[in-house]
């Protein structure tokens, strides 16, 4: 899967390079076969009644019916990518080997891609019609991106993924994702409290308090300031005012152009109102996966992968979903895992994070290897409770 995912980042960066279709084709065609592999792996893998399986089914059904439902109104794209992350995981819990050395190098090979893209690539395309698979349009999914590194690699890197979660949220200077971390940090150290999980977390979050005071002097935190700002603006008016108002004005009213925060209020009232005045059938099974930038007077997807979910399929897809998520944070048995895959659950309520495919399937299948290593080692410990495996 890492190899595959190698491949296929060179193939979406040299698109992105040349501007030439058949790179772009090639990149998507490696990320479907990647889905079928996955999905062979789950099939020859025999009858299953594991939590993964279940989830599967029950979300190929839901799937099956909002595509039915909508079949005039239907992205392809949209629903293996969603559908991906069930599959993913599902085929990771099939796997209950500790990580290889090889996996760590090809995690180090994705990790130094982007940045050499960065460097090098003279040209970017980002056409309107265009829904590669898997690519960087913006510091947003970059940190996503990287946070899915430091996941798959928890196993060896242990609670330095912490602290490097961290320093990658805030060198990218992404407000969510410094709030998620810092939430999911906090969630790990009080819930339950222990003694261990908060000097761990003092230990952790010490330097990065130092390494931040050094970064506001030189303004990196300014952008969170206008933004901390713009938040207390809305909450001294009536924030239905704020909706209502344009940018232009907003400017005016706030002093600054930073106004992602306002357009993200705009845009999840605006969806809110279609998706609420629609008919029964879209209540219940949505408008369709990929219909979003369609509907909005933004013609973009909602910035919340919940409120997405909930509008494109509909709500028996989002209590699957939001299930599956649960499930996985319990599956889970280790700190560093569970702070990260946290992260990515706080995220996805500011960002589109699903049409992110290489950071979704690092997330969702290593996820299920942790899982079916973590349900291992505790069968283990069980049956031998003197042994020294931990």
């Amino acid at each position: 899967m890492c190899g595959s995912l190698v491949v296929q980042s060179l193939f979406t960066f040299v698109y992105h390079l040349t501007g030439s279709t058949a790179f772009y084709a090639i990149s998507n065609s490696i990320a479907i076969g990647l889905i079928g592999y996955a999905l062979i792996v789950v099939l020859r893998s025999g009858r299953d009644s594991s939590a993964s399986t279940a989830f599967l089914v029950a979300s190929v059904i839901a799937i099956s019916l909002t595509v039915v439902v909508n079949i005039p109104n239907v992205s392809t794209s949209d629903v293996l990518k969603y559908l991906s992350l069930y599959i993913f995981y599902a085929a990771g819990c099939r796997n209950e080997n500790p990580l290889r050395p090889i996996e760590l190098y090809c995690l180090y090979a994705l990790a130094v891609l982007p940045i050499a893209f960065m460097a090098f690539g003279a040209s970017r395309i980002w056409e309107s019609q265009d829904e590669p698979f898997g690519y960087l349009p913006n510091a947003n999914i970059a940190v996503l991106h990287f946070t899915a590194l430091l996941f798959a690699a928890s196993p060896v890197l242990g609670n330095r993924v912490i602290l490097l979660q961290l320093l990658n949220a805030a060198f990218m200077n992404k407000i969510g994702a410094i709030v998620a971390t810092v939430i999911s940090i906090c969630m790990w150290a009080t819930v339950p409290l222990r003694r261990e999980s908060v000097l761990s977390a003092v230990a952790i979050i010490t330097p990065v308090v130092v390494i931040g005071a050094v970064a506001y002097q030189f303004g990196a935190f300014d952008r969170a300031i206008t933004a901390f700002d713009g938040l207390v603006f809305v909450l001294n008016i009536d924030p239905r005012s704020v909706v209502s108002m344009s940018y232009q004005k907003l400017v005016l009213l706030t002093g600054s152009t930073d106004l992602s925060g306002f357009f993200r209020l705009i845009h999840w009232t605006n969806i809110w109102d279609i998706y609420s005045s629609g008919s029964l059938g879209t209540l219940l099974f949505g408008y369709g996966p990929g219909q979003t930038p369609a509907l909005t007077y933004a013609e973009m997807v909602p910035h919340n992968d919940y409120l997405r979910i909930l509008v494109e399929y509909g709500p028996i897809n989002l209590a699957i979903f939001v299930g599956f998520l649960v499930h996985i944070r319990g599956a889970l048995k280790t700190a560093p895992a569970r702070v990260l895959f946290v992260v990515l659950c706080i995220y996805f309520f500011s960002e589109n994070l699903l049409d992110s495919f290489t950071s979704m399937t690092l997330f969702f299948a290593y996820a299920g290897r942790m899982a079916a290593y973590g349900a291992t080692a505790s069968a283990t410990q069980t049956l031998n409770p003197t042994g020294s495996r931990q």
